[in-house]
């Protein structure tokens, strides 16, 4: 009788640190503690009754848990530590801040070939050479851009 109970208190637990640690394992691990708690019953009283009467309370408890957790818990002082209650608007970046630098002149960070960084007005940019190797400290011009990298060519 004690092994069933302390399985289901540590099925308990796990079904309680969902809440805490999302993911759905500890869960799902609740759910078959759960199912081995039942197992038990049957193995130590035998029959139908037992094993049903187990797994009937013991998931009603569960469900119980869960309710407590999804109406209380963000309420509480603890709770409102684990969630968030604000969102933030904007973006981290500027929208396609790379088509506003076409037509300015940098200068290679390190070899093209035909990839590498450039610097342009102190800030850094992945860039992509069109034509071909430029050496460190090249001066270039950018031409165009590619998803997330300026094209470049040597400013002669």
């Amino acid at each position: 009788m004690t092994l069933i109970l302390s399985v289901i208190i540590i099925s308990y637990f796990l079904i309680g640190m969902e809440a805490i640690v999302p993911g759905g394992i500890l869960g799902i691990l609740g759910f078959i503690g759960l199912v081995i708690a039942t197992y038990f019953s049957a193995q130590e009283f035998g029959g139908w009754f037992a094993p049903s009467v187990t797994f009937l309370l013991s998931g009603m408890g569960a469900l119980l848990l869960l309710f407590l957790e999804f109406k209380w818990l963000d309420r509480s002082p603890f709770g409102k530590n684990l969630f968030l209650k604000k969102t933030i608007e904007g973006s981290s970046n500027q929208l396609n801040p790379i088509t506003k630098l076409v037509g300015l002149r940098g200068v290679t960070l390190t070899d093209l070939h035909p990839e590498g960084l450039i610097e342009v007005a102190t800030d850094q940019y992945d860039a992509f050479s069109e034509d071909g190797y430029l050496p460190k400290g090249t001066k270039i011009k950018i031409t165009g851009s590619d998803d997330f990298r300026l094209r470049v060519s040597s400013d002669h």
